[in-house]
């Protein structure tokens, strides 16, 4: 989830191309050593003004640091932080190829990865369905939490603390005649899917559409994606759908077991 700081930066990013803000990351990147304004000039080709501007923005929110007595530049912390999400978000991929590989074959249907952002889930990783039809759903997509099946995992997960200021901050709005709007029903639901260790989303994001996940959780033991299923409920009943329930729990657990070696 954005700090404070990086969502400021990132409204104030329309005034800048990303590609700008993008070549002076690269820019700083490229050395282990403080850098000038001049030398980052020279390297981007930006003006001496634009490059001010940005290093100004990048400096607020942590991306870039700054020594003042030479007035030179360095990639900062965030910048850091930010890299090593991306190195493990390529690692939860990577570990979790196989397994949704072997899920795609034997249901032939689409296997998603989900992963919390914010208040709401992301599709980080995705297999199409092996038949003509496949689901409209593309890595990088935002769904909401509280009707799909990887969402309600990842609530599920959340200390009690964290789910309130979610269901504060969430309306719970209806999207078929299955969505659960009722906040003590969508606790009692949350309550059986951590039981469970499986989540079903039984029409309740979109009325054609069945979904079955089972959580990846990370070394420290927090759920840090959901591995699942999803088809059109046409050729994916939810009889068949509950079916995979185990075969959905040994890929979660077995994307685990690579995590957290």
């Amino acid at each position: 989830m954005l700090t404070e700081q990086q969502q400021e930066f990132q409204k104030k990013l329309s005034s800048y191309s990303s590609l700008k803000v993008l070549q002076t990351l690269l820019a700083l990147s490229s050395s282990n050593n403080y850098m000038g304004i001049s030398e980052l000039t020279e390297i981007t080709g930006l003006s001496a003004s634009t490059m001010h501007r940005i290093l100004q923005e990048l400096l607020e929110c942590g991306f870039v640091a700054k020594d003042e007595q030479q007035k030179k530049y360095r990639i900062g912390f965030e910048a850091m932080v930010l890299a090593e999400h991306m190195e493990a978000a390529n690692y939860l991929l990577e570990a979790s190829k196989e397994e949704m590989r072997r899920l795609n074959e034997l249901t032939q249907e689409t296997i998603n990865l989900i992963a919390l952002d914010g208040f709401q889930g992301i599709y980080i990783g995705k297999l199409e369905a092996r038949n003509q039809i496949a689901m409209r759903s593309k890595v990088g997509w935002k769904i909401p939490l509280y009707c799909t099946s990887g969402g309600k995992l990842l609530l599920a997960y959340q200390s009690e603390a964290w789910l309130e200021d979610y269901l504060d901050a969430t309306p719970l709005q209806k999207h078929t005649e299955y969505t659960i709007t009722d906040r003590e029903a969508l606790k009692r639901e949350l309550k059986k899917v951590r039981q469970e260790n499986f989540s079903v989303d039984n029409q309740e994001h979109n009325s054609d559409v069945i979904c079955v996940a089972a959580p990846i959780f990370s070394r420290n033991h927090e759920i840090t994606a959901t591995i699942g299923v999803a088809a059109p409920n046409y050729r994916f009943s939810l009889q068949k759908a509950i079916s995979y329930k185990d075969e959905i729990i040994a890929a979660g657990k077995a994307v685990t077991e690579l995590l957290v070696r």
